[in-house]
Parts: C-alpha cells; sequence; structure tokens
C-alpha cells in the first residue's frame, strides 16, 4: 500500500506539540528559546527512524557550546512519535527493501514531511503561547542540510552563523568568473596558499571538480609540490580528464619520494593507463599495485565519470607474481568495492566465471549489489534473474569458499 504521507504528518504533527507542551510543563519557571528533532537514522533500502525531540531553555541549557546540541540539553521526549497509528514502524517496514532509487525518493519525501511537521509544530505552539514568538524549532541533522531548510535566514545568520557563512561563501564563489572562481576555489580546498574559507576544503573541492577541465591546471600545478602532490593526483583522475597534458604531468610525478607516487599511481589506473604503470618493472610494487586496483576500489566512484569497468587489468596484476600478493590483499572483501552502474555490467558479468578467485569474489559482490536493492533498480528483468541464477550456482558449485560465502550472501539479500 502506499504510504499516507499526509496523514503521517498531520498526526505527528499534533504529536509532537503535544510531546513539546508535555516537556515545557514540567518546567514551569524556565524560559524556551528552542525545540528540536534530532539523531536522524537511516539505512539505505532499509529502516528510517524517527528523530528524537528534544527542548532547550535559558536555565537548562548553562554551557555556551551546547546550546544549539539537542543531545546535551536536559528535557528529552524519546517517545513523542509512538502513537497509535504507529507510523514510527509503519515507515521503516514501507521503505525497507526498496530500491535505492525508490528509497532515496521516499528519503525525500520523509525530509519534506520533517520540514512541515516542524513548521506546524512551531505555528502551533507559539499560536497557544507554549512557546514565545521567537522560539527557534529546527531539523538538527548532521550534514547540516535539512537545518539550514528548516530555519529562515534570519534565524541561520542569528543562530548558525557557520552554515550562514558556508551558504554566503558558496554564493559569492558561484558567482565569480570561471578564472577567478577556480583560483578561489583551489585556495579554498588547499590546493594553493591562502586563508581559511568559509566554504570548507571538502565542499570546495568538490565543486572544484564540478568545473570539469577548467579545473585541471590545478591538479597539474598541485603535482609539482610535495604537500599538495596527492590532492593533484586525487582531483585529475576525479575529473575523468585523460587528455595529453594531465598524463603527461602525472607521469612527471610518478617517481615522487613517500606515498606521494601511489596516488599518482592510482590516478593513472583510473584514467586508463594502468597497464603501463604495471610495465614499469623499475617502480615500487606498491605503486604498482596501486595502479592495477584503483578502478575497482570505492576509489573509482569519486569522480565525474570512470571508464567501463574490465577486468583485463585486474588479470594482468594477478598473473604478475611480484605483485599477485600485493594485489589480491588490496581487494580483499570489506575493503571497499567499486559501485557499478549497467554501463559496467558487459565487462563485470565475466567476472563470475573467472579462472581467478580473486576476480570471482570481487564480481559476485559488485554485480549482486547491483541487481539487488542497493542497484539503480533499472534493469532488465531478464538480466537480472539470468544473474541471479549464475549466483546461485556459485554458492554450491565454486571451488572457492570464500566466493561461495559472497555469493550466499548476496543470494539472501
Amino acid at each position: 500500500m502506499e504510504f499516507d504521507w499526509d496523514a503521517f504528518e498531520t498526526e505527528l504533527t499534533s504529536a509532537a506539540a503535544d510531546a513539546v507542551r508535555t516537556l515545557v510543563a514540567s518546567a514551569p519557571s524556565e524560559t524556551p528559546y528552542a525545540v528540536a528533532f534530532s539523531e536522524f537514522y537511516a539505512e539505505t533500502t532499509g529502516v528510517i527512524y524517527l528523530p528524537n525531540l528534544a527542548l532547550a531553555t535559558e536555565e537548562s541549557v548553562e554551557d555556551p557550546d551546547c546550546r544549539f546540541s539537542p543531545p546535551d540539553w536536559e528535557h528529552q521526549h524519546y517517545e513523542w512519535g509512538d502513537t497509535e497509528s504507529q507510523w514510527g514502524e509503519r515507515l521503516s517496514a514501507a521503505v525497507t527493501g526498496l530500491s535505492r532509487t525508490q528509497w532515496e525518493q521516499e528519503w525525500d519525501r520523509f525530509a519534506q514531511a520533517m520540514l512541515n511537521i516542524v513548521a506546524g509544530t512551531r505555528t502551533a505552539l507559539v499560536a497557544d503561547g507554549t512557546l514565545p514568538a521567537d522560539v527557534v524549532v529546527y531539523l538538527d541533522d548532521e550534514a547540516g542540510d535539512l537545518l539550514v531548510r528548516s530555519v529562515t535566514p534570519e534565524e541561520l545568520l542569528r543562530h548558525f552563523p557557520e552554515y550562514a557563512a558556508s551558504a554566503d561563501a558558496e554564493r559569492a564563489v558561484l558567482a565569480m568568473p570561471l578564472p577567478q572562481r577556480v583560483a578561489a576555489l583551489a585556495a579554498a580546498a588547499g590546493f594553493t596558499p591562502g586563508p581559511p574559507s568559509d566554504l570548507g576544503q571538502e565542499r570546495a573541492a568538490g565543486l572544484l571538480v564540478g568545473l570539469g577541465e577548467a579545473a585541471a591546471p590545478v591538479g597539474i600545478a598541485a603535482l609539482a609540490r610535495r604537500d599538495t602532490a596527492w590532492k593533484g593526483a586525487k582531483l585529475l583522475a576525479d575529473l575523468n580528464l585523460a587528455t595529453p597534458d594531465v598524463l603527461a604531468a602525472l607521469w612527471a610525478a610518478v617517481p615522487l619520494k613517500g606515498n606521494g607516487h601511489d596516488w599518482v599511481a592510482a590516478a593513472l589506473g583510473r584514467l586508463g593507463a594502468g597497464a603501463e604503470v604495471l610495465a614499469r618493472r623499475d617502480l615500487p610494487p606498491a605503486t604498482r599495485t596501486a595502479a592495477v586496483t584503483a578502478p575497482y576500489t570505492s576509489f573509482r566512484d569519486h569522480g565525474r565519470g570512470h571508464a567501463p569497468l574490465s577486468y583485463d587489468l585486474l588479470a594482468a596484476g594477478l598473473a604478475d607474481a611480484s605483485i599477485a600478493d600485493l594485489v589480491a590483499d588490496e581487494l580483499k572483501p570489506g575493503r571497499g568495492y567499486c559501485t557499478l552502474d549497467v554501463a559496467d555490467l558487459p565487462g563485470a558479468r565475466p567476472g563470475l566465471d573467472d579462472a581467478e578467485p580473486v576476480i570471482r569474489r570481487h564480481a559476485v559482490v559488485v554485480i549482486g549489489d547491483l541487481i539487488g536493492p542497493m542497484g539503480p533498480g533499472d534493469l532488465n528483468r531478464d538480466d537480472v534473474s539470468a544473474l541471479e541464477k549464475q549466483i546461485d550456482r556459485l554458492v554450491a558449485d565454486d571451488p572457492d569458499s570464500e566466493v561461495r560465502r559472497l555469493a550466499g550472501y548476496r543470494a539472501r539479500t
């Protein structure tokens, strides 16, 4: 049955208002200044739990550092969502087992519902005098995305200045002409010297990757400095630009001392030059291993794109006795494999029948994820059925116990 979001919002707004009234009544001599829904918990394709509800008063929150830290507040109402309609249980039941795409759509709808509950709760409690007109009622999520959406611009500036400063910094840099924008983001992301930015290094680096080819000179220049070489290599790999200039700069940086050369080698591997790095017998084994394994790890998923997966490079690395053990260790299950998309399937599918157990282990995990709940959910049904049968056969017949174990896990999910 389709989840009734309208009823969810209506009943939980009423429940939240009642819970806050109870908290306020328990501290009649105190002055409320904030109400927060916090401690959000969700598992992609799995449960979504209702957040906790807490009240802050001037008298009960003495530490300035805890003023907007709901877990540290005295007045908590952990059972506010335990209504007769059992909306919390019904929500988790409705979303558990959905495909990733469907689940993410439901998460977005849940987020909007919580924003509506916040607004409705504030309106009701200010109207009846339970809360003062200047109260802040907000969502306290870890990333801050819902927090920013749940308060007014004035509240954001007054009570959460760090978020306001970050938003202002992002708007300012996005308004710059492209050359100035590249320079500003390079400094904010730590590629070039400059004062700290309210934007934050991680967000600045993400925006830099979003610029595509215009950001390549930043990565190339960063390779020339010992302290930024690894960042430059990662940026160039994330940009997914295998141009002659980029490849030449990476090759020139390969002999770096320390661990920087492994980042450079990994970038070359992601950009299609892994076989050439593997052939360089003068390079350290760890460097050659990094080039071989990078296209098969979660490192591949960080960028703007990637070449379709093929096991040719991995097979060549495993056939090289000088690094075969290192390659196998780097690709142990649990180390973090790449996430497939539909374009990867033709190259990944033969991995289920490969003679090399390391490749079969990798293939059964990534294909299992692709056709399971964590996948896009838009694959051809006949293809999915055939792959499920192939994985079932591995459970029973594969000579490698680890492949059998991994296939059995995939078959159950």
